[in-house]
């Protein structure tokens, strides 16, 4: 099947079974009053949402952080609790390396869950990083059902 035109006429179905470049999707959510900002998983989760819907869903960035953790510099132990300012910062980099072994990588799954998973501890991410690592050799996964599971 030939790459369809990204236009209001594409079936949700359709635009999941493509590659778009973050341009194709910023130009379409701005040519249809979609909030054009953000990265691309939001750009696409927006235009699904649109093309099942028909609404346009804006982007809400109230986001106030309560943590103060200082993710650069603070010292990094098993019982870290994961903040709502989580970064992926070198610190959390040569923590996690310490840990897991020079393997270690981050990737967006493991983001997102670090990113979703505020009071867990340093120690349930490195479980989840080496679970999602047992499951990529396994079989196709897809990163909704890894963070489903935790």
């Amino acid at each position: 099947m030939q790459r369809p035109e990204l236009n209001s006429n594409i079936s949700a179905a359709d635009f999941k079974d493509f590659y778009w470049f973050k341009e194709e999707l910023t130009a379409f959510c701005k040519s249809k009053g979609l909030a054009a900002t953000g990265r691309k998983p939001e750009l696409t989760a927006r235009i699904i949402a649109y093309l099942q819907t028909g609404e346009v869903v804006r982007r809400v960035n109230n986001k106030k952080y309560t943590s103060k953790f200082d993710w650069n510099k603070a010292t990094l132990d098993l019982d870290t609790e994961i903040t709502d300012n989580y970064k992926n910062t070198e610190n959390v980099r040569e923590f996690l390396r310490r840990e897991i072994g020079a393997h270690f990588r981050f990737n967006v799954p493991f983001g997102e869950w670090m990113k979703q998973n505020c009071g867990k501890t340093l120690r349930d991410a490195i479980h989840f990083w080496k679970m999602q690592r047992e499951q990529r050799g396994k079989t196709a996964y897809s990163r909704d059902d890894l963070l489903l599971e935790n």
